[in-house]
């Protein structure tokens, strides 16, 4: 259930302008498809989408499809290609799987998707939830078999690589230092790197984005907005 702290203005209780017909199945899916093309971080080769409950219900009569592909492509919740954005993907050459989960919501709310996308050698999978007027939560992120569980709206800033926990932590004060506002953090470490999500009271500019790359160059950087 969505509470008032899950949205940031009334615009949010509004809805976003967007393609129809819903703002929880249509616009909510775009963002969740956007989440996870950007922790992605590159054009998708083979797509898989698991829905849960209201979702796989109503998926194909609410245009879920054509909205959580749209925003794996990288479309807008206003693009017009939203409605041809299978076509548009099949004719990329990007294979496309939807499956329909009978159990219970693996994000604990009825409008759930599970993303699984593969891009080369990174394969990610991203638990959203719609909780309407367009607005998402973010349940889980996995990239590369690390797994981290969550329950957080939008800004995110996920961050994973081969590194170690002092250079996270050297990272985490960096970002405070140059104005990033850190509710929590997330992590997983093992020998094959970390995995964080960084949940953000405000958005981080561009700038210091591109500050943090440069000099944590060996780190992969996702900015979930």
């Amino acid at each position: 259930m969505a509470r008032k702290k899950d949205f940031q203005s009334a615009f949010d209780i509004i809805g976003p302008v967007m393609m129809g017909p819903s703002s929880s199945h249509t616009a909510g899916a775009v963002k969740i498809g956007n989440a996870g093309r950007t922790v992605l971080q590159g054009e998708p080769e083979n797509i898989e989408i698991h829905y849960y409950e209201s979702f796989a219900k109503t998926h194909l009569g609410h245009g879920t499809d054509v909205a959580i592909i749209g925003g794996l492509l990288g479309y807008s919740t206003f693009d017009e290609r939203i409605k041809n954005s299978v076509e548009i993907a099949k004719d990329e050459g990007i294979k496309i799987k939807f499956i329909e989960e009978s159990g219970k919501s693996l994000g604990e709310h009825p409008n759930c998707a599970l993303i699984k996308a593969d891009s080369g050698d990174r394969h990610i999978e991203v638990n959203g939830i719609s909780i309407g007027g367009g607005t998402i939560k973010i349940k889980s992120i996995n990239v590369n078999g690390q797994c981290i569980l969550m329950n957080h709206g939008l800004p995110i800033l996920e961050v994973d690589g081969p590194t170690d926990n002092a250079t996270i932590n050297h990272l985490i004060n960096d970002l405070i230092e140059n104005g990033a506002d850190i509710n929590e953090e997330i992590k997983t470490i093992n020998q094959e790197g970390c995995l964080i999500a960084m949940h953000l009271n405000k958005a981080l500019s561009e700038d210091v984005l591109d500050k943090m790359r440069e000099k944590y160059s060996d780190l992969n950087f996702a900015y979930i907005k």
